[in-house]
């Protein structure tokens, strides 16, 4: 009887703890009310492409963002390479940046988003020589038509 108590009481607590983890993790973005279902939607939608791209930088999986590249992408990596680069280009850049850059962990901070644009800044903690460092990582989309497309990626 002890023991089932205590194996229901550390499910509880497992339980719980996860929600609560899983609702901190979305504290960057603010929900608000929409005047429309289709402005929630495009919101909404907005809200995922970041999350897809935060993944992306997570787990090292450029694969998550390229897809978000429109036809030129801004990108300044620590004021290295700073510039319009074309997708396969703003590819290798990240792709590069990730490999030297070994991620421990991303998380979004804060973000903003208007009729046509948004942006989330994050923290993107990485190991390098043994120690633990961070970078700034602030990523904007542009949205064209009905899709959310980086506009550009900034990482100091």
């Amino acid at each position: 009887m002890i023991l089932r108590f205590t194996l229901l009481c550390t499910m509880f607590v497992l339980f719980f703890g996860f929600v609560d983890q899983a609702h901190a993790q979305d504290s960057w973005w603010k929900d608000k009310k929409y005047t429309s279902e289709a402005v929630r939607a495009k919101y909404s939608y907005c809200k995922s492409t970041f999350k897809e791209i935060g993944q992306g930088f997570s787990y090292r999986n450029i694969s998550n963002i390229n897809r978000y590249f429109g036809d030129q992408v801004y990108l300044n990596i620590i004021s290295n390479e700073k510039g319009y680069y074309s997708p396969t280009q703003a590819e290798l850049i990240l792709a590069d940046f990730m490999d030297y850059f070994r991620v421990v962990s991303f998380n979004y901070k804060r973000s903003s988003r208007y009729n046509t644009y948004a942006f989330a800044v994050g923290k993107y903690v990485y190991m390098i020589s043994g120690s633990k460092r961070e970078l700034d990582i602030s990523v904007s989309l542009k949205y064209c038509g009905d899709t959310w497309m980086i506009d550009q990626v900034t990482i100091n």
